[in-house]
């Protein structure tokens, strides 16, 4: 994962973090606490593994100083070596202040992913079944934020269309406590079932609608 992200400005290259703390907190994936957990959690390893590579930077810096030194110095390097070698060195000098700049950003990236996800637990944790871990958590969570992502996705729908898009409401049938839900929220009419086949293909083709309320 690349450790910063570089825009010009006046020709010049600068660092940027990788998403502000107005991103984490509104726009990353997560239409409720376990969710955004989940996300952030993702994030805050990534710019773990990011920062790591700081101590990369830094001896990768020292091995081309001490072989420069080596050929310098009774290493028998041709002239040609050496010079390329110079130029190496001279080029990760040219970006050195900006790698320092970027680390910098992974530092308080990671303390604004900290914050974030610490408020999310405060938020989360009074509901976790008891021995759960976060990932077992994540997994019970998940028809919840099914339900939730759908409900906003149809309410934008209608708000921007009049109506929801057939596709939406398709997905919307694949859970029946996320179908049920939309129902008793309004954005599908109560009385409308869902369509269901026979079991068996060699009975007669049929459909029939089914009584979709979830236990």
């Amino acid at each position: 994962m690349a450790i910063w992200i570089y825009f010009r400005l006046n020709n010049k290259i600068m660092a940027q973090k990788l998403n502000t703390e107005f991103n984490y907190r509104y726009q990353v994936i997560g239409d409720t606490p376990w969710e955004r957990i989940k996300t952030l959690k993702g994030f805050l390893e990534g710019r773990i593994r990011a920062l790591a590579l700081e101590e990369v930077s830094k001896l990768k810096h020292q091995a081309k100083l001490s072989k420069l030194n080596y050929l310098k110095n009774g290493g028998e390097g041709l002239e040609h070596e050496i010079l390329e070698l110079k130029a190496e060195i001279l080029e990760l000098d040219s970006h050195q202040g900006s790698l320092e700049e970027a680390f910098e950003l992974t530092h308080d990236e990671i303390k604004i992913l900290k914050k974030l996800i610490k408020e999310l637990y405060a938020v989360a944790e009074p509901t976790r079944i008891k021995g759960y871990t976060d990932e077992e958590m994540f997994e019970a969570n998940a028809a919840n934020e099914f339900t939730v992502n759908m409900g906003r996705e149809i309410q934008s729908e209608m708000i921007a269309n009049g109506r929801p898009s057939a596709a939406r409401i398709r997905n919307a049938m694949s859970n029946p406590h996320t179908w049920n839900a939309l129902k008793q929220i309004g954005l599908i009419p109560k009385q409308t079932k869902i369509l269901e086949g026979n079991i068996d293909p060699q009975l007669k083709i049929e459909l029939k609608g089914v009584e979709d309320e979830t236990v």
